[in-house]
């Protein structure tokens, strides 16, 4: 049987790396510079939770499923995630500072704008993701509790 740190350790280095890929994949196509298509990371975000806690779940071994131990594994997923890819973006940012000025020209903010904020903004938009498709993927995935009516009697 795995443990639950392994499990949920695969899970974030798999949804990282389907990150990356996609932003590669991006670069490759020439639409790395069209902000809005980061939009389409919350499709692997929201996979790579649901898969996580759905796996979980199914484990034939686990008897300690309940709804917080679903909600907490996508929720680590999600922080694993976050932070390998937003220190992923901060190495990059550093690395190709063309990528970086044309990030800062599209931005309200150009003064406070630099690898870091923007690796930062990465980080809470991840986490906060990762929480919400926790939240999602369990009222998905949690046990159906519902009790049938008894019928009333006849007192």
């Amino acid at each position: 049987m795995e443990s639950l740190e392994k499990h949920i350790l695969r899970y974030g280095i798999y949804t990282t790396i389907a990150l990356i890929g996609f932003f590669f994949l991006m670069k490759f196509l020439g639409l790395i510079y069209i902000i809005e298509l980061r939009a389409f990371n919350s499709i692997i975000m929201f996979t790579g939770a649901f898969t996580a806690i759905k796996k979980f779940r199914n484990n034939k071994s686990n008897l300690e499923f309940n709804y917080l131990s679903g909600i907490a594994t996508g929720f680590s997923v999600g922080l694993m995630t976050a932070t390998l890819f937003s220190i992923f973006v901060a190495i990059y940012l550093f690395a190709d500072a063309s990528f970086l000025a044309a990030i800062i020209e599209q931005q309200t903010q150009k003064l406070f704008m630099n690898e870091i904020t923007i690796s930062m903004v990465i980080f809470v938009e991840a986490m906060a993701s990762g929480f919400l498709f926790s939240y999602i993927s369990m009222q998905w995935l949690k046990a159906d509790k519902t009790v049938p009516l008894k019928k009333a009697s006849k007192a």
